[in-house]
């Protein structure tokens, strides 16, 4: 998986398998972790966006169609701003794993490890292969992400 890192007031790029396997687990886990914050954000106020526009008597007014707007409306942009605000909250320790991570500045430039040098075999039931362009090397990178 890509990660994008900012680092000297630029994006840089790089790969999750050119860091070691441990580090790797638990950069998935916090990237993966975004859908589970997003789902409880989104339940505890679409609840309450409910809970409003029944009990709050100028909402309790309107006409349904107007409380539906209201609800998904809130459901909407409460999934958006968790994901948003998810994402920057997490960057930090992203990048403390990965401090001393090779990087690029080109998203297009960095190798994928897993995929460099293997291939997936769809003749093999879908196996890793080594029987590939014979790839034993890869462009060494200029820089290290240092966290800051």
């Amino acid at each position: 998986m890509y990660i994008s890192l900012n680092s000297q007031n630029k994006t840089w790029w790089t790969h999750t398998s050119l860091v070691p396997t441990q580090t790797h687990q638990k950069v998935l886990d916090i990237v993966n972790g975004v859908d589970s914050f997003q789902n409880k954000a989104t339940l505890i106020s679409t609840y309450l966006s409910l809970e409003a526009v029944n009990r709050i008597p100028a909402a309790k007014k309107l006409a349904i169609y107007f409380k539906a707007a209201a609800v998904g409306a809130t459901f909407f942009g409460t999934r958006i701003a968790a994901g948003s605000f998810y994402q920057r909250s997490t960057q930090s320790e992203i990048g403390k794993l990965l401090d001393g991570a090779p990087i690029w500045e080109n998203k297009f430039d960095v190798p994928e490890l897993d995929k460099k040098f293997f291939f997936i075999d769809d003749d093999n039931n879908f196996e890793p292969s080594l029987w590939h362009h014979g790839i034993n090397s890869i462009e060494k990178p200029k820089v290290f992400y240092k966290h800051e």
